[in-house]
């Protein structure tokens, strides 16, 4: 019996829908590590369009702090695509969410 994923990658899906699926796959896997420990807890990879990653981030103060690190993320997460698939990530949005802080301070 398939699990999940491997059923996802047998169904009939156009394209662009399995790239995106995978594109955001493998930046929540690995957000910890490209992010960082600072950045982690306030920012979540969310979405993922035509070779645009869409981040929610809690606050302006961290849309402006994290947006300096653009290029940066960018290469880290192309690091990690199969090269069959590169290039996948070719910009970062950002999207402010207040439920993020939150989060955030209620972890804390």
């Amino acid at each position: 019996m398939l699990n999940f994923k491997e059923l996802f990658f047998e169904l009939p899906l156009p394209p662009k829908i399995k790239k995106s699926v995978i594109a955001l796959e493998i930046a929540k896997e690995n957000w910890r590590e490209i992010i960082g420990e600072r950045f982690f807890q306030k920012t979540t990879p969310v979405d993922y369009r035509e070779g645009t990653l869409f981040i929610e981030v809690p606050n302006h103060y961290y849309l402006q702090a994290i947006s300096s690190y653009t290029l940066a993320i960018l290469e880290k997460l192309e690091e990690k695509v199969p090269p069959e698939l590169r290039p996948l990530f070719q910009q970062i949005r950002f999207k402010i969410n207040p439920a993020l802080f939150k989060r955030e301070t209620n972890l804390e």
